[in-house]
């Protein structure tokens, strides 16, 4: 191994160390998201119960990743009576695994979160492996790395507990072997590849637009004169007929690694699932908002829209730049045509829930930009104009810490200017209370006037409050009413529920949109002191409980 290599190498690790140390601050300052109670509650009661039909609308395969850890430890935490009461409710038995375990909920929750973290460097590592085989190039390596560690968006989803990473990681790893094997077939890349396609569809059921995405690759590759066969097909067999005979193969490998993560015997709750994310606009789902508009279809054109203002722009910048170079990719095939399908896909379903639904586009995205290292033009101003897009990157980077979920680039002007053309999980995800707690503190308030849009609990951080119209509290509340005459009178709405997109009534806080708030907390709750505003006030003590 050559003194650039293991100097690439170094530097790969220390961005890595870099961005696990970010996650921890993430930890540290942001508590549990919309749906990490039910999904960390399923998890631990896969292994213990041996029962995979609690939240069967996501494959188990990460959710036991995730719960692993505690499961070593402790296997009494499962609220078996509450699982009972409700008939396995998801969300009532996460709250209660969570909140009623006797265990701080942090003590549950950040072993499975880094986990999350640790498949999130994992992506950024198999982006740099890419690129370095690639474009034979160590900087290039190491430029990927830098590029994913300094993508705000990948953190924050490395940081809670959703499939988004874990279907991004497996996705890539498909992608990146059946590159390999393109080039060298070999029966282990063959093993390999499959077992890595299996564990992709057993991430996350979106993965079947990953799955058409590789199939479309293929035959892209074979017409224009490459070969898919099994190791020692013959010669003269039909290069269509090969590649169909290394499909059958591929998808049997496939098919067994899926059976694998349910236990072989549970693999029909595997098309339950499917059945219901393909249907699950009839079970009520599917609220969309873009450019002040709230609707329940959805918009072909929404990520078109987002991802120029959640990018960072050092990122799309050098991936601009670097586009040209994929003239002469090798096998160019399996690296532009799977996310070019998914992301047509996911535009097409118009789920629009955020970024995180095309993040397995991403990494494709680091591994073309780290081609502006190379240079091939003029090798001294690509790699100065590499630096400069990474170090744009970094900045922008950092100063969206330790709240990356809201991150939003210097286009967009940050969250409070975003607001007005995207919401939901790109920057309000439930993970403000632990913001709002230190605020309280720090400002010595007693109850507030609060609406808050997640299944956190304000109690389970001292926060005092009058609970109003909200989205997403699961069991009973500790709120009071905050008197007529208290000494301030401080309202705090979620972001989500201030756009009213779960509300039953969206213009519940239209009166506060327009108005400037007296604090932004985490990016996503908005803090309004209406104590010498009697109209303000007098709107907001009118509105109905809870």
């Amino acid at each position: 191994m050559s003194a650039r290599t293991v100097l690439a190498l170094f530097a790969a690790l220390a961005l890595v160390a870099w961005f696990w140390a970010r996650g921890e601050r993430f930890l540290n300052h942001n508590g549990p998201t919309f749906d990490e109670p039910a999904h960390l509650a399923a998890g631990y009661g896969y292994w213990t119960t041996g029962n995979f039909a609690a939240n069967a609308e996501h494959p188990p395969l990460l959710k036991l990743l995730w719960s692993a850890p505690l499961v070593l430890r402790d296997r009494t935490l499962y609220p078996h009576d509450v699982a009972r009461a409700t008939n396995a409710d998801h969300w009532h038995v996460g709250d209660a695994f969570l909140y009623r375990s006797g265990r701080a909920p942090r003590e549950l929750l950040d072993p499975a979160r880094r986990v999350n973290l640790a498949l999130g460097c994992a992506v950024a590592l198999l982006a740099g492996w890419w690129a370095y085989r690639l474009w034979r190039a160590p900087l290039a390596g190491v430029c990927a790395v830098a590029f994913a560690m300094c993508d705000p968006n990948l953190l924050a989803l490395s940081c809670v507990l959703t499939t988004d990473v874990g279907l991004t990681l497996f996705g890539l790893l498909s992608c990146y072997l059946l590159w390999e094997y393109a080039a060298n077939p070999s029966r282990g890349l063959l093993v390999a590849t499959g077992v890595a396609l299996g564990l992709t569809l057993g991430a996350k059921f979106s993965a079947l637009a990953l799955v058409v995405g590789l199939g479309a690759a293929g035959v892209v590759f074979i017409a224009r004169g490459g070969t898919l066969a099994l190791p020692g097909a013959k010669e003269e067999t039909s290069r269509w007929r090969k590649a169909a005979e290394f499909a059958f193969r591929l998808g049997l490998i496939a098919l067994v690694a899926l059976a694998a993560t349910y236990g072989f015997v549970y693999f029909d709750q595997w098309g339950r699932g499917l059945k219901f994310q393909l249907t699950r606009a009839e079970h009520g789902d599917g609220v969309m908002y873009l450019n002040g508009e709230l609707s329940r279809t959805g918009w072909y054109h929404y990520f078109l829209v987002l991802l120029p203002l959640k990018l960072p722009l050092g990122l799309m910048a050098a991936a601009l730049l670097a586009l040209p170079a994929l003239r002469r990719v090798p096998r160019a095939a399996f690296l532009i045509v799977p996310p070019l399908v998914f992301f047509a896909l996911a535009a097409q379903s118009c789920v629009n829930l955020g970024a995180r639904v095309v993040l397995p586009v991403l990494p494709f995205v680091y591994v073309v930009a780290a081609e502006l290292a190379c240079g091939t033009c003029c090798r001294l101003a690509g790699r100065a104009l590499m630096a400069l897009c990474v170090a744009w990157a970094g900045v922008s980077a950092a100063r969206s810490d330790p709240h990356p979920i809201a991150y939003f680039n210097e286009l967009a002007g940050g969250p409070r200017a975003a607001l007005r053309v995207v919401a939901d999980s790109n920057l309000d995800w439930g993970q403000g209370l632990p913001a709002l707690a230190g605020y309280v503190r720090a400002n010595d308030l007693g109850p507030v006037y609060l609406s808050y849009f997640g299944t956190d609990r304000p109690e389970a951080y001292g926060i005092r409050y009058q609970l109003l119209p909200t989205y997403g509290r699961v069991g009973p509340t500790a709120d009071e009413l905050v008197p007529p005459r208290a000494r301030r009178h401080v309202v705090v709405v979620s972001a989500n529920n201030l756009l009213g997109i779960y509300l039953n009534d969206p213009d519940t806080f239209a009166f506060l949109r327009a108005r400037e708030p007296t604090a932004l907390l985490a990016g996503c709750l908005y803090v309004y002191d209406v104590t010498d505003d009697p109209d303000a006030l007098r709107r907001v003590r009118a509105l109905p409980p809870y």
